[in-house]
């Protein structure tokens, strides 16, 4: 869910081509990822002062995917910071910002999630 990178120096390059196709394409991959996962388990979502909180249902495989994508979503938008939390029959992933912008991308990054079937 993290912004394309601003690839300038490359870009007219098919070698900076190449690396930015392969960069969305990664990206594409781990929305989709996100989406199936609020398919099968997303049970609610909360707006904080400083993010949001995402709520799962705890369901064979759902905290093995919630971890490894927090850790993808860790390396690439490390403006924010990932808690995962296990709470017995429910999981939920905090993620916080220190400013308006971080506050405010982190809101965004899950809306299409958040407004899925059962949030609509």
């Amino acid at each position: 869910m993290a912004p394309l990178l601003d690839d300038r120096s490359a870009a007219g390059s098919t070698r900076g081509r190449s690396r930015l196709l392969a960069h969305t394409g990664r990206l594409r991959q781990r929305q989709e990822r996100w989406l199936r996962l609020g398919e099968r388990a997303l049970a609610g979502s909360v707006i904080t002062d400083n993010g949001l909180r995402l709520i799962f249902r705890a369901a064979a495989g759902i905290e093995t995917e919630l971890k490894e994508l927090t850790a993808l979503e860790r390396d690439c938008c490390a403006f924010a910071t990932w808690s995962l939390h296990n709470h017995g029959d429910k999981l939920a992933l905090d993620v916080s910002a220190d400013s308006v912008e971080g506050i405010a991308a982190v809101q965004a990054m899950f809306a299409t999630l958040r407004a899925g079937p059962d949030f609509r």
